[in-house]
């Protein structure tokens, strides 16, 4: 694939990402599911297992916006032409035990596959362990794997 061919993926990859982001922003579990491929792996490194399939990731989605409220900072994003990575914190609005709000604010660096048609094939989401333990401890939540 020449210089030319790579960059004009790498555009593609770029409005994907767009509209991918925008189901995360707004919350839209059927949005995300819809963007991913039947057979995609969605993976939050946590020492949770990966979720597997469209509509496994669409009820994923669905209970954790249920469950848990965070914003986004964003960060770095690289594209390329079958994938891209994006850096970012979760900025959680917490209580600590002794009943005193404080945010929290995690490191976090997705890791996305697309196919040929498209679609997210893997999610690999890495999160700052020592972190999450941190707020999640000051939290008094169970901090040894994801919540969902």
């Amino acid at each position: 694939m020449s210089r030319a061919q790579l960059a004009e993926k790498s555009l593609d990859t770029q409005a994907l990402f767009a509209r991918y982001h925008v189901g995360w922003k707004t919350r839209n579990p059927d949005l995300i599911a819809s963007l991913h491929s039947e057979d995609t792996i969605f993976w939050v490194h946590d020492g949770a297992e990966p979720i597997k399939g469209r509509e496994a990731l669409r009820q994923y989605c669905a209970n954790l916006f249920a469950t848990v409220e965070f914003r986004f900072e964003e960060g770095r994003m690289l594209f390329g032409a079958d994938f891209w990575v994006f850096e970012w914190l979760m900025i959680i609005d917490l209580v600590d035990t002794a009943g005193k709000p404080f945010t929290a604010r995690i490191e976090m660096l997705d890791v996305f596959t697309v196919n040929h048609a498209g679609e997210v094939t893997s999610k690999n989401v890495y999160v700052n362990g020592a972190q999450r333990v941190d707020a999640f401890t000051r939290a008094g939540l169970n901090a040894s794997r994801s919540q969902n």
